[in-house]
């Protein structure tokens, strides 16, 4: 670590690359901070997942609580910051930590931005309590909306409305307007939020001006019409091949353009009618993307009124929302936490978007500052990009990359691997080297996100052995299908067996529908150790599945099917024992239940009914209950009026669950899902439906510098005209860098295997790769190593698993009594007192004077003079070596709860078994009207002495102090006198 006169520089950013160590030079810096005398919750260290977070945080305790166990273990880490420390140094800082872990600001970029935005809701305009919408109530609430836009009141702004969706939509699709409007939203209302919050107005949308400046194309005009008639002129080629059939498609033109064949290929009118299809869908293009403007611009001003101004937000609006603020609004905000915050820590950089960065950028830009005590430590890696289609931008790591090559600042590498062996860091190298990317693809001219570099990797262990296995798919048909790959998978894994030997295995598959075929084909091939870590559907399982139908069937009788599935079910056995009702009857019976006893109740009924019947309840089912039942909670908890009953089914379908496999077991997962870990042994089949470029599934065109966007007219047409072939070709630059960085991922997560299995090449080899198995074979890629490293190591996870599941018995769960003995509560209060002018006024008084007195530790004689004698007698330090306690908040589990509490005032004299204590407590109670000082102190005492006698136990179990030498006091704001209780 880099240090300037023993003070860190302002900004450091260390390019780590797979299995380097980045988490652990990201704790190795909050140690340091700490052991310089940077209170912990003074440090921000933030991340992009909650499993990342808790990494972070658990191994900067168990590198802290090794230090203090061990002193070998403690000079090590002084010696990698650079002091001399001891174990008991270590222990202090680890109580220190621990004892503010409440405070701790190690966690995500979400949950970040959340809690400041909880802060100043009113300034970012929003009502009730803010919270995150689910994935099922975020496209419930879209589709409430659309449907309230539809209805407006005037008629002219209807109009409007649907003009801009014959627009978007090319005239089509009117009818399923709801339906297809609500799908359209997730492709193109985030891309509207960031061009409008980049000042991008309606000429970037589709503007000529904006895309082709003053040399607009010509013929943009052209109309169907004059397309269709140009197939007359081509009567000399007819019975020529491919002819006629040209001369058809231009004759009956509607948007898809046909190839032109060879023999008219010299010919002006063939050529002309050509230009103008392409010209007529881009023309097309056009007004599609004007219409996508008016529709998104309206759903954004009625998003932002009627969703997110209620509290409902979804993580991608917490920066936008911040990102709003007005400057004068925004600077203050920034100022306070530039004020709490003195070092930022950011993990896994690249994946940071524009709307993150631009809210976090002021705050990170004032690390350093003239007395240097403000810092800020970036750690990440460009090749390990692989979120930008949701945002993450790449480039903003690379200018940080930028600063901190600058004077003052520090820039680092990291490239030395502790997680795999030679064998496969060569493998790495020679597929993801940045020459051979450069060479094979061309990338020369791509932006700075989509310019791939890769320095040379190498294993921290020269001498471990390890083994690449590099297989290729054989074709079962005309074309490579997934099952394809199937049978080599089966065969690598009864070969080495992983469950029997404690090889820990991932098999990373692009996608999760690939990742549950292939559980279920090796199921059936009898290899049961292993599970599916994607995310399936909570109601998977038959039982859960037919309880949905119970909830179908209560708001719909007629529903045969959900009938029937209820009526052959277990649940028919188990509930209706003397035999399943009518329809009507029992979708009556069942919509009673429902609504008078809930979901929750209703279900859990079912659920016990089951359970005695032998055979249907097991271990998994029970698993997938607990899902199920959170899902029936959460639902009852967010309907409204609008809310059907039976729009739980629709619900559930939104929910899914993640099972996680047990030691011993093979895991498949999704190559995404798989970054951050390693395997011993790592398979990749890699089924590649389509081109790197990604071809198939054709995204908008972006351009920047000027900023304009476009529906893509399709790849043949974008090439005929020089602009829209400049931003195609960003585009396709852009997909080819996304799929080397996810491919990227995968390869290293292996530590000691890895097996590949290519996608079947091709009978005409292409003259550059187009998908990543086209690299892998150009680079030569070949099987090496040791075949036999299985054999040769002992592997950690255990191999003494059962073949079956293992489940584990769960104590039932008991309930815990809170008690909070601070909180402020009204009881019994008179009407004349809760409705009179000065009601409240006690309680902003009672603020006012805890935060008064909390400053004063002893009273000097000038402030106690001030005093009445019973107050005097709280601020007078009785003894010289008495000792007080201010505003002390404790949280303690107590005679079976928990209790919170905060003592006001607590003095403390003598030692050993002569300690004694006093609790102060302030009431600032009114006297009622015509109430008497007796009275009034009668009443108080009766009303506090319930909380007086809990503080008097927990200061009691808190210090050790008998109750006997504990003495708790009211003092009365309203009398000026003190009321002793014990």
């Amino acid at each position: 670590m880099k240090i300037m006169d023993g003070r860190l520089p302002p900004l450091t950013v260390i390019e780590a690359s797979a299995g380097t160590g980045k988490t652990f030079s990201l704790v190795t810096r909050l140690l340091r901070l700490i052991f310089s005398g940077t209170e912990p919750e003074r440090i921000v260290a933030l991340t992009f997942s909650r499993m990342a977070a808790g990494e972070i945080f658990n191994s900067f305790i168990e590198r802290l609580s090794r230090a203090a166990m061990d002193e070998n273990t403690a000079a090590e880490e002084s010696a990698r910051m650079g002091r001399e420390l001891k174990r008991a140094d270590f222990a202090a800082k680890l109580r220190l930590v621990i004892s503010r872990q409440h405070l701790s600001l190690i966690g995500t970029l979400d949950s970040f931005m959340m809690r400041v935005v909880r802060m100043i809701p009113l300034e970012l305009g929003l009502e009730g309590e803010i919270s995150v919408m689910s994935d099922y109530r975020s496209p419930l609430e879209r589709m409430k909306l659309v449907g309230e836009m539809m209805m407006r009141g005037s008629d002219d702004a209807k109009s409007i409305f649907r003009q801009a969706f014959r627009l978007a939509f090319g005239g089509a699709g009117a009818k399923s307007f709801l339906e297809r409007f609500s799908k359209f939203i997730d492709g193109w209302h985030f891309r509207y939020r960031d061009f409008s919050e980049a000042g991008v107005g309606c000429e970037g949308w589709g503007g000529e001006e904006a895309i082709w400046g003053g040399d607009v194309p010509c013929g943009l005009d052209v109309s169907l019409a004059d397309i269709r008639a140009l197939a007359d002129s081509f009567g000399g080629y007819a019975g020529k091949r491919g002819a006629d059939k040209f001369a058809d498609a231009v004759r009956n033109f509607s948007g898809s353009v046909p190839p032109l064949p060879k023999c008219m290929a010299g010919d002006p009118a063939a050529r002309d009618a050509l230009a103008k299809m392409n010209a007529w869908k881009i023309s097309l293009a056009l007004k599609e993307t004007r219409g996508i403007y008016l529709l998104m611009s309206a759903y954004e001003a009625a998003y932002a009124s009627k969703v997110r101004a209620r509290g409902l937000v979804t993580f991608d609006d917490l920066p936008r929302l911040l990102n709003s603020l007005p400057r004068g609004v925004k600077l203050p905000l920034e100022y306070r936490m530039d004020a709490r915050f003195d070092h930022w820590a950011l993990d896994e950089f690249q994946d940071t978007s524009r709307g993150q960065w631009k809210a976090l950028e002021n705050l990170l830009s004032e690390a350093g500052g003239p007395d240097f005590s403000k810092s800020v430590f970036i750690v990440g890696d460009r090749k390990q990009s692989i979120y930008e289609w949701r945002g993450g931008d790449v480039e903003i790591l690379g200018r940080q990359v930028v600063e901190a090559s600058k004077d003052g600042n520090l820039l680092q590498s990291l490239d030395e691997s502790y997680r795999y062996a030679p064998v496969i860091s060569e493998a790495v190298n020679r597929v993801f080297g940045e020459d051979t990317v450069r060479g094979a693809i061309d990338m020369d001219d791509a932006r700075e996100s989509a310019r791939w570099k890769c320095r040379e990797h190498v294993s921290h262990d020269r001498s471990a052995s390890g083994y690449v296995q590099v297989i290729q798919a054989v074709k079962s048909g005309k074309q490579a299908s997934v099952s394809d790959f199937f049978e080599p998978v089966e065969n690598a894994l009864k070969a080495v067996e992983p469950w029997a030997r404690g090889i820990s295995t991932a098999i990373l598959v692009r996608r999760n529908e690939v990742g549950e075929t292939l559980l279920g084909y090796l199921k059936s091939k009898g290899i049961s150790r292993v599970v599916f870590e994607g995310e399936s559907e909570v109601a998977d399982n038959p039982v859960i599945s037919a309880m949905t139908d119970l909830v179908q069937l209560a708001e719909h009788s007629t529903d045969a099917l959900a009938y029937a599935h209820i009526a052959h079910s277990p649940i028919a056995r188990a509930a209706y024992p003397g035999g399943v009702p009518s329809p009507a009857v029992l979708s009556a019976s069942l919509l009673k239940d429902f609504t008078r006893m809930g979901m929750v109740r209703k279900f859990r009924e079912v659920r016990e009914a089951l359970k005695r019947i032998p055979g249907t309840w097991n271990d998994f089912t029970e698993s997938r209950f607990e899902d199920f039942i959170k899902c029936a909670a959460e639902f009852e908890e967010i309907r409204d009026a609008g809310t059907r009953l039976s729009d739980f089914v629709d619900f559930v379908g939104h929910k899914t669950h993640r099972d996680f496999a047990q030691s011993g077991m093979v895991r498949i997962m999704s190559m995404h899902q798989s970054k951050g870990l390693g395997f011993d042994w790592v398979i990749l089949p890699f089924y590649e439906s389509e081109k790197m470029t990604g071809e198939r599934h054709v995204g908008p065109l972006v351009h920047s510098d000027p900023d304009w966007v476009m529906v893509n007219p399709g790849t043949s047409v974008d090439m005929t005209d020089a602009a829209l072939a400049k931003a195609e070709r960003d585009r396709q630059q852009m997909q080819v860098y996304n799929s080397l960085c996810l491919n990227y991922v995968a390869m290293t997560r292996a530590k000691r295997a890895l097996t590949v299995i290519l996608h079947p090449e091709n009978k005409t080899a292409p003259s550059s790769p187009e998908r990543f198995s086209d690299l892998v074979r150009l680079v030569g890629l070949k099987t090496s190593g040791d075949p036999a490293w299985y054999e040769k190591t002992e592997f950690r996870e255990s191999a003494t698993l059962s073949a079956e599941r293992t489940h584990f018995a769960r104590s039932r769960r008991k309930k815990v009594l809170k008690s909070r003995p601070s909180e402020s509560f009204y009881a019994g209060l008179r009407g004349d007192v809760l409705f009179g002018d000065d009601f409240g006024k006690a309680a902003r008084r009672g603020q006012e004077t805890h935060e008064r007195f909390e400053k004063i530790e002893w009273a000097d004689a000038v402030f106690a003079e001030g005093l009445s004698p019973a107050f005097r007698q709280a601020f007078i330090k009785p003894t010289d070596d008495a000792t007080v306690w201010r505003e002390k908040p404790y949280e303690l589990f107590i005679d079976g709860r928990w209790e919170s509490g905060q003592f006001d005032r607590v003095v403390f004299t003598g030692e050993g078994e002569g300690r004694r204590a006093v609790i102060y407590d302030f009431k600032t109670n009114s006297i009622h009207s015509g109430e008497s000082t007796a009275a009034f102190e009668k009443r108080i005492g009766e009303m506090y002495s319930r909380q007086m006698q809990s503080y008097r136990d927990a200061l009691a179990v808190l210090t050790g102090i008998a109750k006997e030498n504990i003495k708790t006091v009211l003092l009365l704001d309203s009398t000026k006198t003190s009321l002793t209780l014990q």
